[in-house]
């Protein structure tokens, strides 16, 4: 949140200057957002919701609704998409994202293909070589994803594993972005591997 806070006060300032807030500023704050709930809010809520839902039989929908004139919503609705209360089409492909996993077929023919997505991914990175990897410069949490330190903000260290004594990976990454740094390291470190996602069961 401390980019995101610093962007807030560079527009601030410049409007009680007077100065023109352009579109190409007003652009990057909203990827900006948009990066930071899908990096870090949306894998928060997902830890919290899923030990409390996890028993449940019956596939639902949850909406989520924020605006600085009304604040935050949770709507519950039926998965009936011809439903006005229902998600739209976007959400709907949004939603079906989560039940995509990743599946990697080693030279050899060894595969993983977990259910738990950052077990494949601490695999792949296992078998690249953790100092190889650091090397290529992929960041997460405003960190190297290989790093031999823990990370300041406590609720974030469950998600470094370590790799080798002293040296972490961070698994703190949503499936997409876990896919889209694989197949970079794939393709960087020439690893011959085939990487796709496939339909959870």
């Amino acid at each position: 949140m401390d980019k995101l806070d610093k962007a807030y006060e560079a527009v601030d300032l410049l409007e009680t200057l007077g100065l023109p807030v352009s579109n190409e500023q007003s652009n990057a704050i909203a990827q900006m957002e948009k990066d930071y709930l899908r990096d870090e809010i949306i894998p928060l809520i997902k830890q919290e919701l899923e030990p409390m839902v996890k028993k449940m039989r019956n596939q639902f929908y949850m909406k989520v609704v924020y605006s600085k004139e009304t604040g935050l919503d949770i709507h519950l609705s039926e998965p009936n998409m011809q439903s006005s209360n229902a998600l739209s089409g976007t959400d709907e492909r949004n939603y079906r994202k989560k039940e995509f996993i990743i599946r990697v077929v080693f030279p050899g023919n060894r595969v993983s293909c977990q259910k738990i997505v950052a077990n494949t991914f601490f695999d792949v990175i296992k078998y690249a070589g953790a100092e190889n990897v650091e090397r290529l410069g992929i960041m997460a949490l405003g960190q190297n994803i290989i790093t031999n330190e823990l990370h300041e903000k406590e609720q974030y260290r469950p998600y470094q594993r370590e790799i080798e004594p002293g040296v972490y990976v961070n698994t703190f990454l949503d499936t997409d972005k876990k896919y889209e740094v694989l197949k970079m390291i794939n393709r960087e470190l020439n690893l011959n591997l085939t990487i796709e996602k496939v339909l959870s069961d």
